[in-house]
Formats: structure tokens, sequence, C-alpha cells
């Protein structure tokens, strides 16, 4: 069993598939042909055998050749289906070349950014090129440094705003709720007295309470530049911090 996987790998090595079982990883530049320009000619519906057999060969010859031409369109179909699959999943390894190669991509810039020299070559040390590398580094360092400790306070004094328009919010929303229990308190305070005046006949001037307009929603923070960027950088995806919602009011 082991001789014959050696054998398949080693003919699968001299074809186009050779990437699949190399010992090299699979990388976007790995190229896979699969081929899939072959020409089939389409199915024929072929008229009955017009022929009449005569002598038991002819029957069993006749018997035998449709038995063929049936298998042969069998396997027609079933090398249509197989060259479709073959299409569909080469322009599915087109797709995933592409974001294989946009991750290559992100990761070699990752690691580039913490290098002065990232191609491993010898670099004079007073060549002005070097230094020119030097400078060029170290203000990039730290203007990424200065960024971090930005984007960092930008997060801070936006929970510290959240933190504060939940507490205002909250406050809103209790006082809206206590206004509208005492509406209705008064309300049906007011029912109770018009009807025990209807009842004992008398007239009924109390005028009728009302509610009036309540507080609206505080406007909600907005997020600023760096909290964007982070928002970005993380594929997009929105989230509170310190699990502040932004739920609508319920007035």
């Amino acid at each position: 069993m082991q001789s014959e996987l050696e054998s398949l790998i080693e003919k699968l090595q001299e074809t186009s598939l050779s990437g699949l079982v190399s010992s090299v990883p699979l990388t976007s530049e790995t190229q896979l042909e699969h081929n899939t320009t072959h020409l089939i000619s389409p199915i024929k519906q072929k008229s009955p055998f017009s022929i009449e057999p005569k002598t038991s060969n002819e029957i069993l010859l006749l018997a035998l050749l449709r038995e063929t031409e049936a298998t042969n369109v069998m396997l027609k179909r079933r090398v249509l289906e197989l060259q479709a699959t073959n299409i569909l999943n080469e322009r599915y390894c087109k797709v995933l070349r592409g974001q294989l190669a946009n991750q290559e991509a992100k990761k070699r810039k990752g690691k580039e950014k913490g290098k002065l020299m990232g191609d491993g070559l010898p670099r004079f040390l007073s060549s002005d090129e070097f230094y020119e590398k030097v400078v060029e580094f170290e203000c990039e360092q730290k203007k990424r440094v200065a960024e971090k400790k930005t984007r960092k306070d930008e997060r801070e004094k936006r929970a510290e705003g959240l933190a504060v328009w939940k507490r205002l919010e909250d406050e809103r929303k209790t006082e809206n709720k206590d206004r509208r229990a005492q509406y209705h308190t008064a309300l049906e305070k007011w029912n109770e007295d018009k009807l025990r005046a209807k009842a004992e006949g008398r007239k009924f001037s109390e005028a009728k309470p009302v509610l009036g307009k309540l507080r609206g929603p505080i406007p909600r923070p907005a997020l600023n530049v760096a909290c964007e960027e982070d928002a970005a950088s993380s594929g997009g995806e929105s989230f509170d911090l310190d699990g502040i919602s932004d739920a609508s009011d319920e007035d």
C-alpha cells in the first residue's frame, strides 16, 4: 500500500497538480492548471436501429450495440458533469488565490513595520542611504507611538462621554416615567371627581390634567476619527464601550 501511494505521488509530481503533493507550502503564486478547455460534443439522440436481425448472433450483437450506445451516453453525461464541476472549482480557486494574496501582503506589511532593513542584505552603517533609513525609521516609530497614544486618549474620552450620556439618559427616562405616572394618577382622580359630581348633580369645572411635552432623547456622542479608524481596522465590526447601549427611548 505504501509503495502504491509513493508511486501515485511521483506521478502527480509530473503533472500540473504537483503543487498539491509538494513539501513547499502553497502560496498565492502556486499555479494549478485545471485543463478545462476540452471540447465535448453534444449528446445526440439517435434513431432506433433499423436493422432487423435474422439470426441469433445478429440479435445478440444488436443488443450489445444498444447497451454500448447507452453506456457511451451515460459516460459522456458524466464527463460533462465533471468538466462543469472543474470549471466551478477553477473559479473558486481564483477567488481563494486573491484572498490568500491579500493575507500574504498584510503579513509582509506587518513584519516590515518593525524592521529597519527588511531584505536581510548588508548595509554600510555610514552611508547616506542607511542614515536616511534610520531617520525615516525613527520618525515612523515616533509617529506610530504618538498615534497609538492619541487613539487611546480618544477612546478614554469617548468612554467618559458615553458614561455621562448614559447617566443623563437614565435621568431623563426616569423623569419622564415619573411624569407619566403622576399624569395617570391625576387623570384617574379627575375622572373619579367628574363622575362623583355628575352623580351628585352638581357642575364640574375642574380642568382636565395634561401630560405636556416630555424631555426628548439626548444626542449620543459621535464617533471621533480615532474610534472610526479602530472600527475600520477591526473589520468593520462596531461595538459599544463599557457595555453602553444605544437603544432608542421608549417614550
